[in-house]
Formats: C-alpha cells, structure tokens, sequence
C-alpha cells in the first residue's frame, strides 16, 4: 500500500497559452518581425502571430500584400481606405473602394522577447519578414 505524497496539495498545473490564446492550426501562421514598431508594441524579433481568417477593421495591424512582398501595415477604413506605413505615417498606401483588400493576415497577437533570448524556430515553420 502506497502513501500520498506530502506535496500532493501544492502541485500547480503547467501554463498552456492555448488556453489564453484563441489559435487555429488551420488560419494562424507566426512570423518574426525583423523591423522595430514600438509605437504598436512591436519589438524587433517579436513573435508574430497572424490569423489569415480574421476580417480586418480600422485600425487593425495588418500583413499587407506590396510590390510583390509582405508589409506590416496599419489599415484605416474611417475615411478612404489606405495601409499606413508603420514606419512613416506619411507613407500611405490608397486602396479603391471597390477593389479587395491586399491584407495576407491580422496580426491578432505579438510576443515580444524582452530578454532578448530569441525565439527558436523549428525547421521552416517561421518565415522571417517584416
């Protein structure tokens, strides 16, 4: 007959992000910020996170489609539609009424890495842009 542990009443469960986070192995894909945007809290070397199902609204972080690359992005809908440069503010990117939207994904999430450890890719499973 075996007895109980002493400990057993000061076990704690291990963290799961999947429990606070909302992912889908079906419509997220993560990313690591190679440029600096502090002004949106995003550090360089962040963590992207980026749900390609959600519907953009204004005012989101978006990975926008440009000259044949991808671009982080803010997208304002309010008064004409346009990418706003994360960057430069001046930088602005007008979008036709009519036309869809150039948006790869919403950023829904950014881990930044404060201690500046790095976050450890597994294969080819993170793309590295900006």
């Amino acid at each position: 007959m075996a007895f109980p542990s002493p400990a057993q009443n000061y076990t704690e469960n291990r963290l799961d992000l999947n429990d606070f986070l909302k992912l889908s192995a079906y419509s997220h894909y993560f990313m690591i910020s190679e440029g600096h945007y502090p002004a949106v809290g995003i550090l360089k070397g962040a963590l992207l996170i980026i749900d390609r199902a959600l519907n953009p609204k204004d005012g989101s972080v978006v990975i926008a489609e440009i000259n044949n690359g991808l671009e982080l992005r803010r997208l304002t809908l309010s008064h004409a539609p346009a990418l706003i440069s994360l960057q430069n503010p001046d930088d602005i990117i007008g979008l036709a009424i009519n036309d869809s939207l150039p948006i790869w994904g919403v950023i829904s999430y950014v881990l930044n890495d404060m201690a500046e450890l790095g976050f450890n890719p597994v294969g080819d499973r993170f793309l590295s842009r900006n």
